[in-house]
C-alpha cells in the first residue's frame, strides 16, 4: 500500500511528463529528420510538415521580384573536367532564366583559359562573366602553416585529450622565439603537468597567438584571406574551400550572392532562389538546405567523427549569402577561429567548405536560414532525398555530391540522369536568345556581326556562304585534360581539323605521332558527348596527355575548315607547326625528322622557311606502312603507293583559258610526267586548282565542277571508277595547245 500523498506525487510526475512530451512535440526537434521542427517553413519546402502539411501558410507571400533585377552567381572551378560540368550547370540556368545575369567564376588558370574562350564565342544576350584567381585565394599563409607543423602530435590533435609539458618543450627547434613566449604562459610548471587541449582560454589564446606569427613573418599583410592551411581530405582539394573566401573576394559593392557547385543541375528559374532573400531577417546571413543525409549525426560506420554540426547539418552545395552582413560580422575571423579550434582535435576537413560552414553555424545558429530542401536535392551515396522528392511537386535543384556523380545508386536515379544528359547534349545556340522584356545593349563584336548579317541580300546566290563566313562559333578549347608539352626549342606540333565521322583516324594518328598535337573538332553538343565517351573507352587516346582536343560546336550547314585550323593553330604550344589533313598518318619517324631539319636548317632564328612534306596515297586497307624511303620507293614502283592526288579525274576548273579534262595513259610510273610534291593538309575549299580524287570510284561532294555535267566526257560520269595503275594528273599547260592532248583511251564498263 502506498503511502498518503504517493498517488498525488506520481499524477503529478506523469502530468509533466504529459507536458514535456506535449512541449517536445511542439518546439523540440523532429527526430526523424533531425532538425528543428519549423526550421524549413519557407515557402514550398514541402517536409515541413512530416504530416503532409505544408506549415509554410503562415509565412507572408514572397514579394514580388523586380523584373529585369540582375542575378549575381558566384561558381568555383578549376581544371577541365569542372569547366565541363560548368557548361552543363549554365546551359540549365539560362534555359529557365528570365532575368540578366552576372556570372562570378574564381578559376584556375587552365579553368580560365577555357571558360573565357567559350563565353566570349557563346555571345548570350544579357550575361556578363567576372573572373577572380583562384590561386590569389588558396595561397596559404606558411608561417601559420609551419607553426602548426612544428608542434608534436599529441598537442597538435589532441588523441588523448592532453597535452604534456615534456612533450611540448621538446618540439621547439631552435628556442622558443621572444615573441611566442605568450605559449609558455599556458603550460603549467612541473615536467608531468597537463592541461586540456579544447581549454576556451586555451583556444582564444592560442589563435591570437597564430595570428601574431602569422603577422610577424609576413613582410606585408596578405591581400586576401587563404585556405591552404586547411587540411582537407575532400575530393576537390583546395579548390572546396574557395566558398569560404567569396565575401572578401568578391567586389565589396555586392550585397547579395548566389552560390553554387558545378555539380547542380536547375529545373527551375533561378529568379525564383533569388527571391528567398526576402525571407532573411536581420540576423539571418547565410541560406542552406538541410543535409540530406546521416553523416554529421555520426552513425554512418564506427568511429566516424564528423565535424560538428547543427542537428543534420546543412549542405553547401547551393548558398544564399548576404555578403553585405556577412563582412560587417566579420565572418574572415568568425570561420578562421572556428577552423582553427576544431582542427585541434580533427586532423583535416572531409566535406571541404561544408564542415567549416557547420561548424561556424553550430556556435552561430541565428545566421542560418534554412532553404527548402527542392532547392538542393541531394544525390550522394547515403542520401535521404526521397522523404523530400517523394512529397513535392516539382524539384528546383539536383545536386550530384556523389564522388560517382551519375553512377550513383538511386532507385530514381534514371529520372534525374534524364534531366541531367537533357541540357548536357542541349544546343547551346539556342540559348542565345534576348530578353525582350529586359533590354540590354549587346557587346561591341555582336553589334557589329548583327549590323554586317543584316546587310547581306537573301537573294544572293552566295548568301548562305556569306552568312556562314559571318557566324560566330562557340569554342571550347581543351575539351579533355591536357598537359603542355614541356618547352623544346624545335618542338613540332601537329595541327589538324577534323568531324565526326573520321574519329577513327585519332588512334592511328596517336601511335604515328608520339609528340604534341592540337585538334579541332567540328561537333554538336550530343556529338561532343559522344566523343567524350569514345576516347575514354580507348586505351590508345586515355592515354595520351599531349594531346589538346577543341571542340567547334556545330551551327550551319557547311564545314569551316579554315576556322577551324585557325583554332587548332592558336591552341598550338610550340615554336612550330606541321599542318596536316585527318586523313593522313605521317611516317613512325616524321616527328624527330622534323625537330632534325628544323634544327639542322636553323628554322626561325636566321630565316624564315616552310618544309614541304611529300605525300602518298593507297586504295589497299591492310597496308603495310613503310618505314623508309627504300619501302616507299619500291610500294610506288608495286603499284601499291602513288603520289597524292596522282589519281585526279580531269572535270576540275582550271585558271588556263580551257579547260583540262582529259587523262593520259602510261605504260609505267618511269615514263609518267614527274607530279609535284604537295603538302599533307587539303587545300583550300576556295581555291579554284581543287582536283576530284576518285580513289574508290566515289568523289567529293564540293567539286568545283561535277563529273557528270556536260563539260565532262560523254563516257565518265560520277562514280566510274578509273584504273589506278596507268591513269594520272595532267597539269593545265603541260600542252600548250589543245590539239595536241592524246587520245582519251577506252574506259572499261562498270
Amino acid at each position: 500500500m502506498l503511502p498518503r500523498g504517493r498517488p498525488r506525487a506520481l499524477g503529478a510526475a506523469a502530468l509533466l511528463l504529459l507536458l514535456l512530451l506535449i512541449g517536445f512535440f511542439l518546439f523540440g526537434g523532429d527526430v526523424e529528420y533531425g532538425r528543428p521542427r519549423g526550421a524549413a517553413a519557407v515557402d514550398g519546402d514541402p517536409s515541413a510538415d512530416r504530416g503532409g502539411r505544408n506549415r509554410s501558410d503562415c509565412v507572408p507571400p514572397r514579394p514580388p521580384l523586380p523584373k529585369c533585377e540582375l542575378l549575381h552567381v558566384a561558381i568555383v572551378c578549376a581544371g577541365h573536367n569542372s569547366s565541363r560540368d560548368l557548361v552543363t550547370l549554365v546551359k540549365s540556368v539560362l534555359f529557365y532564366r528570365k532575368n540578366p545575369l552576372h556570372f562570378h567564376l574564381v578559376t584556375d588558370a587552365m579553368a580560365r583559359n577555357i571558360l573565357e574562350m567559350l563565353f566570349h564565342t557563346w555571345m548570350v544576350p544579357a550575361v556578363r562573366v567576372s573572373f577572380y584567381d583562384a590561386e590569389e585565394l588558396k595561397a596559404g599563409a606558411l608561417a601559420l602553416l609551419h607553426f602548426f607543423l612544428a608542434v608534436p602530435s599529441p598537442f597538435l590533435l589532441g588523441v588523448r585529450g592532453w597535452g604534456r609539458v615534456g612533450e611540448v618543450r621538446a618540439a621547439w627547434d631552435p628556442p622558443v622565439p621572444s615573441h611566442l613566449q605568450k605559449l609558455k604562459s599556458l603550460i603549467l610548471p612541473g615536467a608531468y603537468a597537463f592541461f586540456p587541449l579544447c581549454h576556451p582560454e586555451y583556444v582564444r589564446h592560442s589563435y591570437a597567438l597564430l595570428c601574431q606569427v602569422h603577422a610577424l613573418s609576413s613582410p606585408t599583410p596578405p591581400q586576401q584571406p587563404q585556405v591552404s592551411w586547411i587540411p582537407n581530405k575532400h575530393y576537390s582539394g583546395l579548390y572546396g574551400l574557395m566558398k569560404l573566401v567569396l565575401p572578401a573576394a568578391l567586389p565589396p559593392e555586392l550585397a547579395r550572392v548566389i552560390v553554387l557547385d558545378t555539380d547542380v543541375t536547375f529545373a527551375s528559374d533561378i529568379a525564383e532562389l533569388w527571391a528567398l532573400f526576402a525571407h532573411f531577417s536581420d540576423e539571418q546571413v547565410i541560406g542552406l538546405v538541410e543535409n540530406q543525409s546521416d553523416w554529421y549525426l555520426g552513425n554512418l560506420w564506427r568511429n566516424h567523427r564528423p565535424w560538428p554540426a547543427l542537428g543534420r547539418g546543412f549542405n553547401t552545395g547551393v548558398i544564399l549569402l548576404r555578403l553585405d552582413r556577412l563582412r560587417q560580422a566579420g565572418w574572415g575571423q568568425m570561420w578562421k577561429l572556428t577552423a582553427t579550434r576544431e582542427l585541434l582535435t580533427l586532423p583535416a576537413t572531409s566535406l571541404a567548405d561544408q564542415d567549416i560552414f557547420n561548424a561556424v553555424i553550430k556556435e552561430h545558429p541565428g545566421l542560418v536560414q534554412p532553404l527548402p530542401c527542392v532547392w538542393n536535392v541531394q544525390l550522394s551515396d547515403h542520401t535521404l532525398a526521397e522523404r523530400c522528392y517523394s512529397e513535392a511537386s516539382d524539384l528546383k535543384v539536383i545536386h550530384w555530391n556523389s564522388p560517382k556523380k551519375l553512377r550513383v545508386k538511386n532507385k530514381h536515379v534514371e529520372y534525374f540522369r534524364n534531366l541531367y544528359l537533357t541540357f548536357l547534349e542541349y544546343d547551346g545556340n539556342l540559348l542565345r536568345r534576348e530578353l525582350f522584356g529586359c533590354p540590354s545593349p549587346p557587346a561591341a563584336e555582336a553589334e557589329q556581326v548583327q549590323r554586317a548579317l543584316a546587310q547581306l541580300d537573301e537573294e544572293d546566290a552566295c548568301f548562305e556562304f556569306r552568312q556562314q563566313r559571318l557566324t560566330v562559333h562557340r569554342v571550347h578549347v581543351t575539351f579533355l585534360p591536357h598537359e603542355p608539352p614541356p618547352p623544346r626549342p624545335h618542338d613540332v606540333t601537329l595541327v589538324a581539323q577534323l568531324s565526326m565521322d573520321r574519329l577513327q583516324m585519332l588512334e592511328a594518328l596517336c601511335r604515328h605521332w608520339p609528340g604534341p598535337m592540337s585538334l579541332a573538332l567540328y561537333l554538336t553538343d550530343a556529338e561532343a558527348q559522344q566523343f567524350l565517351r569514345f576516347v575514354e573507352a580507348s586505351a590508345v587516346l586515355s592515354a595520351r596527355q599531349n594531346v589538346a582536343y577543341h571542340v567547334v560546336y556545330r551551327e550551319g550547314p557547311l564545314y569551316p575548315v579554315n576556322q577551324l585550323r585557325n583554332v587548332a593553330l592558336a591552341q598550338a604550344l610550340t615554336p612550330y607547326v606541321f599542318l596536316s589533313d585527318i586523313d593522313f598518318l605521317p611516317a613512325y619517324s616524321l616527328y624527330d625528322d622534323l625537330r632534325a631539319s628544323i634544327e639542322q636548317l636553323k628554322l626561325g632564328s636566321e630565316r624564315r622557311a616552310a618544309l614541304v612534306v611529300p605525300a602518298f596515297e593507297t586504295l589497299h586497307y591492310r597496308f603495310s606502312f613503310p618505314s623508309s624511303k627504300a619501302e616507299v620507293l619500291a610500294l610506288l614502283d608495286s603499284g601499291l603507293l602513288y603520289t597524292f592526288r596522282n589519281m585526279s579525274s580531269w572535270c576540275c576548273l582550271r585558271p588556263s583559258p580551257f579547260t583540262c579534262r582529259m587523262a593520259q595513259a602510261w605504260t609505267s610510273l618511269a615514263s609518267a610526267p614527274a607530279p609535284p610534291i604537295v603538302t599533307a593538309s587539303r587545300p583550300s575549299r576556295m581555291s579554284s586548282t581543287r582536283t576530284c580524287p576518285v580513289a574508290m570510284g566515289l568523289l567529293p561532294s564540293n567539286t568545283s565542277l561535277p563529273c557528270g555535267s556536260p563539260e565532262a566526257p560523254p563516257d565518265l560520269v560520277r562514280g566510274s571508277p578509273l584504273p589506278p595503275t596507268w591513269l594520272s594528273q595532267v597539269p593545265c599547260g603541260h600542252w600548250s595547245n589543245p590539239a595536241t592532248l592524246p587520245t582519251l583511251p577506252t574506259l572499261p564498263a562498270i
